[in-house]
């Protein structure tokens, strides 16, 4: 009897764990479904607008609080209490409804955004760690002294554009306060002009000088920005009414005597790259390339040695990209995305460099933005080098990371044949690698793509949007020029944010030492 109920007794137990075990797998299964059922629609709504980022990039609390609420909103799913055009005038959200940026009708049900949201926040971490092994990758910096250089008596130091023209060894700088200045080696600044609003990029064509007139600085879809020509008289405009313009380039595409702008109209939710081209009585007409938000940088060059000028423009708001639009024929362009980035990388910058001397232009981008809805530190924020393997194709082989870097030049520096990079982070993390907000990658091994970083411990470190470089001082080397903008849009310490503000210099020149200047 007493054997029976003890085999009784286990063999209830055993059903008790078998059935517990059945249910534990039938939950995980359901919970492995669902998240795969979230992962698809994840992958089929967001892909729409952009490259689908990836749920780890970011913390849960980012996720909930300040981007899915705009994601549901581009999607046609207002949250409550939240108002995705809070801080827009009513021109402005005119303007963005013209454009159907947030739909009128949901684009996808209820029941679908929370197996969206649930993937998503079901596979974000709680918190994001520093990567410490930065912490001792740096030397000190010894081929570059920096030289701090006052060139204006406004405090804070805002400046907003930096151009070197070395026809005339003139450096030209723009800042917030509506003023162009003129500052040379050896004698400092040599002029003031007043422009409409703060400049933000110069040309140099023919012996004429143009200013890109950014009209308001901080995000709007107001279009108060313009494009000049420096005159005698002050700055006559050629362009106006641009949608906060950033970056243009003037040059004779077709070669026909008679130069084109094209113009990176960054925008904000609306935005554009455009090419302007005169008609026979003179003026300028628009043709809109792309009429993407976030148009950054561009270049003009002959991307597919056809003998024909190309354009090759990076877009870096919402669906973040690198452009090559190819001249056909008189004018007429075709464009192909040749690269393409998450929303969360905040791309910033690019160059075109021939890294390996194989006739073929490479791509320098820069990913580092942290300004928007995800204030943290992103591993994946960087330098990427994507070397050219022809036929429009372009695969990524050196990737550096930098929290928050937002600049990138590279050159050969050291004058040992290979290319070095200098780049700039304006959001850099604040505690012990705050001294890489200016960093210098030598290149050790090119066809390795082995760089040593080099750093300067600094009591106020370099705060720029703007980064330059020129043998300002004429000794045969090239030196970095950088722009102090002591404004910080999201939060910085307070005892530094203060250092940045109080200080009396606009410019920081990094001298080269390779070379010695000439007595």
């Amino acid at each position: 009897m007493h054997i029976r109920r003890t085999v009784l007794v286990l063999l209830f137990i055993i059903t008790g764990l078998l059935s517990l075990n059945s249910f534990t797998i039938k939950t995980k299964l359901a919970a492995a479904a669902a998240d795969e059922e979230g992962r698809v629609l994840f992958l089929r709504h967001c892909t729409v607008c952009h490259l689908a980022p990836d749920p780890a990039g970011l913390t849960r609390e980012i996720w909930a609080k300040h981007v899915l609420p705009i994601m549901a909103a581009r999607m046609g799913i207002i949250y409550p209490n939240y108002d995705p055009l809070r801080g827009l005038s009513d021109e402005e959200r005119a303007i963005v409804k013209k454009h159907n940026i947030i739909p009128e009708e949901p684009v996808c049900n209820e029941a679908d955004w929370a197996k969206i949201r649930d993937y998503i926040i079901g596979n974000a971490p709680d918190s994001v760690a520093i990567d410490e092994n930065r912490f001792s990758r740096n030397s000190p910096l010894t081929q570059f002294v920096r030289q701090d250089v006052q060139v204006d008596d406004q405090t804070p130091s805002l400046i907003t554009g930096l151009e070197y023209d070395n026809t005339t060894r003139t450096l030209w700088i723009g800042n917030f306060y509506n003023q162009v200045l003129n500052w040379q080696y050896g004698k400092g600044v040599t002029k003031t002009i007043k422009s409409q609003s703060p400049v933000v990029d110069f040309n140099f064509y023919k012996n004429n000088t143009y200013f890109t007139q950014i009209g308001k600085l901080y995000p709007t879809e107001l279009s108060t920005g313009s494009y000049a020509q420096l005159a005698d008289t002050g700055a006559t405009s050629l362009l106006t009414q641009l949608h906060r313009p950033v970056c243009t380039e003037i040059n004779d595409l077709n070669n026909d005597g008679v130069p084109e702008i094209v113009v990176c109209n960054f925008g904000n939710k609306t935005g554009g790259l455009s090419l302007y081209k005169k008609n026979k009585s003179g003026k300028y007409i628009e043709d809109v390339l792309l009429p993407l938000p976030g148009a950054i940088k561009c270049y003009i060059k002959d991307m597919d040695g056809d003998g024909k000028k190309d354009i090759v423009a990076m877009f870096s708001q919402g669906d973040e990209s690198v452009y090559i639009f190819y001249q056909k024929d008189n004018l007429n362009f075709k464009a192909k995305r040749v690269l393409r980035f998450p929303p969360d990388y905040g791309t910033t910058d690019m160059v075109l460099v021939d890294y390996n001397n194989d006739g073929l232009t490479d791509i320098v981008t820069v990913h580092g933005d942290n300004a928007d809805y995800s204030n943290i530190l992103k591993a994946y924020h960087g330098i990427r080098l994507h070397i050219n393997q022809g036929a429009d194709v372009f695969k990524e082989k050196f990737f550096y990371p930098i929290y928050g870097v937002t600049r990138v030049l590279a050159e050969d520096f050291d004058k040992d044949g290979d290319i070095d990079f200098v780049a700039t982070s304006f959001f850099p993390e604040f505690g012990k690698l705050v001294d890489e907000s200016f960093i210098y990658l030598e290149n050790i091994n090119k066809d390795q793509f082995t760089f040593k970083a080099y750093i300067q411990k600094s009591d106020v470190p370099i705060k720029t949007l703007t980064l330059e470089k020129a043998d300002v001082d004429g000794d045969g080397d090239m030196d970095i020029i950088t722009g102090n903008f002591a404004q910080s849009p999201g939060p910085a310490p307070a005892a530094l944010d203060e250092k940045w503000k109080s200080a009396k210099y606009g410019l920081s020149i990094f001298y080269n030492q390779l070379y010695q200047p000439k007595k």
